[in-house]
């Protein structure tokens, strides 16, 4: 359920993927458990989730982020 993915209220004091709290969170936890992989969570800096520039045909956000590496 929403919120997906949030900084807890005391993220200041947790380091990592300790920060966040969520569906999201909770879910990527258990997969990596299963599959016995790490990942990191991170914010991307603009903090969008992404579009495409219709002009310049380049995504912003997570998707370019995923994109473009």
């Amino acid at each position: 359920e929403a919120p997906y993915v949030m900084f807890k209220k005391n993220h200041d004091t947790f380091e990592g993927n300790d920060k966040f709290e969520g569906y999201c969170v909770d879910l990527a936890s258990e997969i990596a458990k299963h599959i016995g992989i790490k990942y990191k969570i991170a914010i991307v800096p603009d903090g969008k989730y992404g579009a495409r520039d219709p002009e310049t045909k380049i995504w912003n956000g997570m998707v370019g982020e995923l994109v473009y590496g």
